[in-house]
């Protein structure tokens, strides 16, 4: 599985590619809000971890397309009723922030049996997941908190950890340098046009 690094900027990509334009202060919270929503799937640990078999529900129907088609659903009728936004960009943004941690998963080694997840349940109960990894698999042991909490913090675990950082890194930085190019090409657009009118 994926650690919350890779879950994190996936979300912050997904706050990027449908952001509107609002002050920097909105932009942050937003983004922070959606870097959350990327790791949200996983909270489903906590729900084990409290029975004391962290892993017992975990990669289940929380790791699904219909519930981030459903997550979207809700938060945009939320917002919709609440503060008025357009109902449909709005759970398009929030549904594709919670489905980017399934993309992210299914960019995952995942070598234990079996491999991958159930992300068409209930409409399908194969297993999903790619042939050519990005990201790099860490070995959690559900079965106990002790186990859990061990196999987190073991060295392994913090090998792929900087990997994700060096991905992120490089996700984020294109992205901007991306959007950079696009303004800065914008701007001289919008010179040159000026230029042409005196």
């Amino acid at each position: 599985m994926a650690l919350p690094i890779a879950h994190a900027a996936a979300g912050y990509l997904v706050h990027r590619a449908t952001f509107d334009g609002r002050p920097a202060s909105e932009a942050w919270q937003r983004a922070a809000v959606f870097m959350f929503i990327g790791n949200l799937p996983d909270l489903d640990f906590l729900i084990g971890f409290a029975l004391g078999f962290p892993g017992m529900v975990h990669r289940g129907a929380s790791h699904t397309v219909l519930a981030a088609v459903l997550f979207g659903i809700a938060v945009g009728a939320f917002a919709r009723w609440r503060w008025g936004e357009r109902f449909g960009p709005t759970a398009l943004a929030f549904g594709a922030a919670y489905a980017s941690h399934l993309l992210v998963d299914f960019l995952t080694i995942d070598s234990r049996p079996p491999a991958g997840a159930q992300f068409l349940w209930p409409l399908s109960d194969a297993y999903f997941g790619t042939t050519v990894p990005v990201f790099g698999e860490i070995y959690i042991d559900g079965r106990t908190r002790e186990g859990f909490l061990r196999t987190v913090l073991a060295w392994p675990s913090v090998v792929v950890l900087f990997r994700e950082l060096v991905i992120a890194g490089v996700a984020i930085g294109g992205w901007h340098a991306v959007e950079w190019v696009r303004a800065r090409s914008g701007t001289l657009a919008l010179d040159s046009r000026e230029e042409d009118l005196a």
